[in-house]
C-alpha cells in the first residue's frame, strides 16, 4: 500500500510539472514572436482575371498587424499556377490611400517553382497599421482553368522567421471583360430662319434695294460636310395684277452680277453669318454664283442650283439668303410682285 501510494504521488508531480513547463513553453514561444499573426487586413487582386493569363500583373495590399523588423514578403501560390526563376516588381500605380512598399535599397523578386512561392526581398521594416502595397508585374502566370485560388502572404524577418501571415481567396474567371458596342447614326439638320422674306424699303428707280434675309443652319456629323441648293419658281417678281415681271439677270456662270439702280433687275446673294470654329469641323464656302456684295448677286434658276457648302461637320453653320432688285422708271405700279424660292440641304456622308 505505502509502495503504490509513494508511485501516484510521484506520477502526479510529474504530471504537474509537464503542465506547467508546457504553459511556459507557449508563453515564451508567443512572447518570441515564432507563432504568426494574421494580417490586420490583405488582399491579392489581378489586373486581369481571364484564366491561363500570362502575367496578369497581381496587386498584393497588406497591414501588418504584428510589431517586429520585416525583411522579405513571401507570396505563396497553389501548383495551379506558373511561377518563374524571374519576376519583378513595382510599386507605382496602387490604389488610394496605399503606400508603397518601403525598401532598404530597390526591391528585388524571385520565384520558386517547387513551392510556387514568390518572395520579395529588400523590404524596409513595416509600419503597424499602415496599408502597403506591391505589384508583381511579371513571373506569375494565372491557372488554365476558372475557379476559386487560395494564396498565402506572409511578412519574414532577415532570419526566415514568420511576423504575420493570412490565406486569401481569389477567383481566375473564364473571361474577364466586357466588350462595349455603340452606334451613332447619321444625322443632318436643316432649319431656316423664316418662310416669308420682304424688302427693306419699296423698290425705287434710285437705288437697289435688298431683303431682311432669311438665314439656314445646318447641323451634321457628316465627314465631308453638306450642300446647299436654292430654286426659283418665277426667276423673277412677278405681279399678277399688272403682269410685269421683274426678270432675274445674267446666266448660271459661276460670277454674281451687279444690278445698277434705274435698270431692272432681281438676284440672290448669300453670305456666310456663322462658320462654325469648332475643332474638327469643316470651312463653309459660298458658291462663286451667289457670292455677291454690294448691289452683286447670283441669277435665280427653274432648277436647283447650288449655293453654299461645308467640307466637313458642323454644329451649327449659318448662311443667310438675301435677295436684291432694282427697277426702272417703266416698272409698274403693284404691291403684289413676288417669288417663291425653294432652299433646301443636304449631308454629305
Amino acid at each position: 500500500m505505502l509502495r503504490s501510494s509513494s508511485l501516484r504521488r510521484k506520477a502526479s508531480v510529474v504530471m504537474t510539472l509537464t503542465l506547467v513547463f508546457g504553459l511556459v513553453f507557449q508563453v515564451l514561444m508567443g512572447a518570441s514572436g515564432v507563432k504568426a499573426a494574421n494580417f490586420d487586413q490583405v488582399y491579392v487582386r489581378y489586373d486581369r482575371m481571364a484564366a491561363g493569363t500570362t502575367d496578369p500583373g497581381i496587386l498584393v495590399v497588406l497591414t501588418p498587424t504584428t510589431a517586429d523588423t520585416e525583411a522579405q514578403i513571401d507570396i505563396t501560390f497553389t501548383s495551379d499556377f506558373t511561377v518563374d526563376a524571374t519576376c519583378t516588381v513595382s510599386t507605382t500605380n496602387l490604389p488610394s490611400g496605399v503606400t508603397a512598399l518601403p525598401t532598404t535599397s530597390s526591391l528585388a523578386c524571385s520565384g520558386n517553382s517547387g513551392t510556387y512561392t514568390v518572395s520579395i526581398t529588400n523590404v524596409d521594416d513595416l509600419t503597424v497599421g499602415t496599408d502597403y502595397g506591391v505589384n508583381i508585374v511579371s513571373g506569375v502566370d494565372l491557372p488554365a482553368s476558372a475557379g476559386s485560388y487560395e494564396i498565402t502572404v506572409s511578412t519574414l524577418t532577415s532570419g526566415s522567421a514568420t511576423i504575420d501571415s493570412s490565406n486569401v481567396a481569389t477567383r481566375v474567371i473564364t473571361d474577364d471583360q466586357i466588350v462595349i458596342t455603340a452606334t451613332v447614326p447619321p444625322t443632318f439638320n436643316f432649319t431656316l430662319g423664316g418662310n416669308t422674306d420682304s424688302f427693306t424699303s419699296d423698290l425705287d428707280v434710285s437705288s437697289v434695294v435688298s431683303t431682311t434675309g432669311v438665314t439656314a443652319t445646318i447641323e451634321t456629323n457628316a465627314s465631308n460636310g453638306w450642300v446647299a441648293f436654292v430654286r426659283s419658281a418665277n426667276q423673277g417678281l412677278d405681279s399678277s395684277v399688272t403682269g410685269d415681271t421683274i426678270d432675274t439677270v445674267g446666266t448660271v456662270n459661276g460670277s454674281p452680277d451687279t444690278l445698277s439702280a434705274g435698270t431692272e433687275g432681281y438676284v440672290l446673294d448669300v453670305n456666310v453669318t456663322t462658320d462654325s470654329s469648332t475643332s474638327g469641323t469643316g470651312t463653309v464656302t459660298i458658291d462663286g454664283e451667289y457670292d455677291g456684295g454690294a448691289n452683286a448677286g447670283g441669277t435665280l434658276s427653274d432648277t436647283h442650283q447650288l449655293i453654299a457648302s461645308a467640307n466637313g461637320p458642323t454644329d451649327g453653320d449659318v448662311i443667310t439668303l438675301v435677295e436684291k432688285a432694282a427697277i426702272s422708271g417703266l416698272t409698274k405700279a403693284a404691291d403684289d410682285y413676288t417669288d417663291t424660292l425653294t432652299v433646301v440641304g443636304a449631308g454629305n456622308f
